[in-house]
């Protein structure tokens, strides 16, 4: 087996960034080159990319299992193991030169954004065949698979951010997780202790993407919906957004929020976190692995809660796939038997469990809640975020146009505007309707 195994990275779900066609067909060339189908000695081939995550063992059990099941089948396998993001380029280079993996995994935007272009491979046979036996899908899951009636991809984990805290801290002030904004808010201020800890670390700079997610929810919470139930139409400028967005500016302004949070990026949130420099942050379960691996006296300091809910009473968590597999239409029909063959086999209870227990977001299958992982209440609001979360473009679908804007982080460029450069709220609200008008009028007529 052929397998690259690059240093992994920090950033964790990046959006999609749509460079240049030609730089990336010179970046990837070497990797689309060796997209072929005959082996060593004449044997069939299967070229799989797969991401590098957070959970390192399951990463590597996974490739184990790949291995072992080449080794089985007499198929050399020829494996790429690298973050996310970088799979995502090679996907959007893929798609370009028309030369395709295998297989490869694809989460969120990575497939959402191809769907039109007519590569993916119609699995809905294989889709249903492989959920059977663990009771169907989640919703989320059932959702992002599905385009017209069909599935093109195979959902295999759901992953969500939920509020991070500082258990030890609240428990000794006689404090219970916060269950709506002015709580956490309220909490934040009374046990932060500047300049050492801070309250609240969510991100104030576009290059902090996991924020966007924290205040898209947010502003959900407050009744902003930014986009129309058919997901067509913009409806981003909104009396609620208006509140929304001063309600956070009250909130900066009693200085729960480190001052460096303007220039955190994606890891940021994570360290400060880990260095007991912030009392709550918004995040997957990253730290609670890291924490697991690196500081494990730190663990114990950790507690997980739902989101908060806001002035409406309701609560909103954002869900997407984390691990979900796709086959091409490019690949000759015996490679697509052997791809299939090996989906059936990462979703077989003898190897679909074990990755379960060593990864850290959720399953995309109903059948696997009997796991003991589940009773951690700190996985365990993972499971239930995979079960009642939103996608992003709610209260629409996700589509390619929410994508593209959502890859603009309107959220964090409105509220930057507003903290940092002292906008006008109306003003910041405006400024981003306007590109998201500008964006949806390319897709929708």
């Amino acid at each position: 087996m052929t397998e690259t195994l690059p240093q992994r990275r920090l950033s964790r779900r990046g959006a999609l960034k749509l460079a240049g066609g030609a730089a990336l067909l010179s970046a990837f060339s070497g990797a689309l080159a060796a997209c072929g189908g005959i082996g060593i000695g004449g044997k069939e081939k299967l070229t799989i990319w797969t991401d590098a995550t957070f959970a390192p063992p399951s990463d590597d059990f996974q490739t184990e299992v790949i291995k072992k099941w080449g080794e089985q089948k007499g198929v050399e396998i020829e494996l790429t193991r690298e973050p996310g993001a970088d799979i995502g380029r090679k996907l959007q280079a893929a798609v370009e030169s028309k030369q395709f993996p295998d297989i490869s995994q694809a989460s969120g935007s990575r497939y959402t954004n191809y769907l039109d272009k007519d590569v993916f491979l119609d699995v809905s046979d294989l889709y249903a065949e492989v959920g059977k036996p663990w009771g169907g899908y989640y919703k989320v899951a059932e959702q992002s698979a599905s385009f017209n009636g069909k599935q093109y991809m195979l959902p295999y984990s759901i992953d969500s951010s939920l509020i991070l805290y500082r258990a030890d801290l609240l428990k000794a002030a006689g404090l219970q997780p916060p269950k709506t904004w002015d709580e956490l808010y309220d909490q934040a201020a009374k046990l932060q202790k500047p300049p050492e800890l801070y309250g609240v670390g969510f991100q104030l700079n576009p290059a902090g993407t996991d924020a966007e997610s924290t205040y898209y929810m947010m502003g959900l919470s407050f009744g902003a919906m930014p986009v129309s139930p058919d997901g067509k139409t913009p409806t981003f400028d909104t009396p609620e957004m208006l509140t929304f967005v001063n309600y956070v500016k009250k909130q900066w302004d009693r200085g729960v929020y480190p001052p460096g949070v303007t220039g955190w990026d994606n890891a940021a949130n994570n360290t400060n976190f880990q260095e007991e420099r912030v009392v709550f942050i918004h995040n997957p379960a990253s730290p609670i692995v890291w924490a697991r691996q690196n500081k494990p006296e730190f663990l114990e300091k950790i507690g997980v809660a739902a989101m908060p809910a806001g002035p409406t009473g309701k609560a909103y968590t954002p869900a997407y796939i984390r691990d979900g597999f796709v086959l091409f239409k490019s690949t000759p029909d015996k490679r697509q038997q052997l791809a299939k063959d090996l989906m059936r086999h990462l979703f077989s209870k003898e190897v679909y469990p074990k990755w379960m227990e060593l990864a850290f977001p959720a399953p995309a299958v109903a059948g696997l809640e009997y796991l003991d992982i589940w009773k951690d209440p700190r996985r365990g609001g993972f499971l239930e975020a995979a079960k009642t979360g939103v996608l992003a473009g709610f209260p629409g679908p996700e589509t390619p146009a929410w994508n593209e804007f959502g890859s603009r982080t309107p959220y964090i460029n409105m509220l930057a505007r507003v903290i940092v450069e002292k906008w006008d709220p109306k003003k910041a609200i405006e400024e981003q309707a306007k590109v998201q008008k500008e964006i949806y009028a390319k897709y929708y007529k």
